[in-house]
């Protein structure tokens, strides 16, 4: 039988999140920013620990404002762009890891093979991306055609 948190099944539900990431983390973090006089927004994807019920409620009470933001979204995470650059070049540079140990190391390895400049050139489109979902009412159906 699951319960709430239950790690078994593998995925954060928003119990998880909220408990394990929102209260211990980021709301002190974002109250920290406030606190010096910023004005933070939260961005998170569409993912249903993000977006359910007890999370939600738990950033409205702790006054945490959110940015509408498309559920799938990756081109606006730079980090989204290199797992497949690095699963492309495990591929070619090494044979089928054996164990995660092996499998960590390859990972490792690409991760400090891929260039600067690629990831520079990445989180450089990023606010072209943001104008097209702005654009769009927070939509990113722009790339569909």
């Amino acid at each position: 039988k699951l319960k709430r948190g239950d790690r078994s099944r593998g995925g954060v539900d928003g119990y998880r999140h909220r408990e394990e990431v929102l209260k211990p983390l980021l709301v002190p973090w974002i109250n920290s920013l406030y606190e010096e006089g910023r004005a933070p927004l939260l961005l998170e994807d569409g993912a249903p620990a993000h977006t359910s019920k007890i999370a939600v409620e738990y950033l409205e009470v702790s006054h945490i404002q959110k940015l509408n933001w498309p559920g799938h979204s990756p081109d606006v995470n730079a980090a989204e762009h290199c797992w497949p650059w690095i699963r492309r070049h495990i591929t070619q540079d090494f044979m089928p890891s054996t164990c995660e140990e092996q499998c960590r190391r390859q990972w490792e390895y690409e991760w400090e093979q891929m260039p600067t400049e690629l990831l520079n050139q990445w989180i450089d489109g990023i606010p072209d991306v943001v104008r097209q979902i702005i654009k769009h009412s927070g939509d990113n159906c722009f790339h569909d055609g």
